[in-house]
């Protein structure tokens, strides 16, 4: 759903703004996986494999695609025993989306991620954490925020929005689907 054009000053904002409900959702649901026990972990890994590779993949080419981090998870699970999973949907964002708005959920996560790290370090927890570790997300996050702190403007910020948008539901729809399978 589109946010008021006045109600933000910068294309950051108002991708906040427009995709706060699915993101808390999301965060939430994600959360509660990494203050579990190991198995809750590799819930957590297998979910953001499954959902980062559709994303990838239709990134890939852009020219503003973020460092690829499926291999990062794939290889905190291999650590863990679990094998890779192959049922990765694929990421298909409305015709005409931005890709930044997708670049920007991505990029942003790992704000949380390094919440998460912290986290997992203070408990002493002791699984393997190439995915939370990764410093080249934020690095690329740092690289986005020209582009995010613009003035914003409707008609140039809708399709990142749409993109932004369509990439939280994708993340979201691979959560039900995987405490889904768990429940059955």
């Amino acid at each position: 759903m589109p946010v008021a054009n006045g109600a933000c000053r910068s294309t950051r904002t108002y991708l906040k703004t427009g995709t706060a409900a699915s993101h808390d959702r999301l965060d939430t649901r994600l959360g509660a996986l990494v203050t579990g026990d190991a198995r809750d972990y590799v819930a957590f890994l297998d979910i953001q494999y499954r959902a980062r590779v559709g994303v990838e993949g239709w990134l890939a080419g852009s020219g503003t695609q973020p460092p690829c981090q499926s291999n990062l998870l794939a290889q905190d699970m291999s650590a863990l025993g679990r094998a890779v999973p192959e049922d990765a949907p694929a990421f298909t964002p409305p015709a005409g989306s931005d890709a930044l708005g997708v670049c920007w959920v991505l990029a942003g996560s790992s704000l949380g991620n390094r919440a998460i790290l912290a986290r997992l370090r203070k408990n002493k927890v002791d699984w393997p954490v190439d995915f939370l570790s990764d410093m080249g997300m934020t690095t690329y996050w740092r690289s986005l925020l020209p582009a995010l702190e613009r003035p914003h403007s409707i008609a140039v910020d809708e399709a990142a929005l749409q993109a932004a948008q369509a990439t939280f539901s994708h993340f979201n729809a691979i959560v039900a689907d995987s405490l889904a399978r768990e429940a059955a």
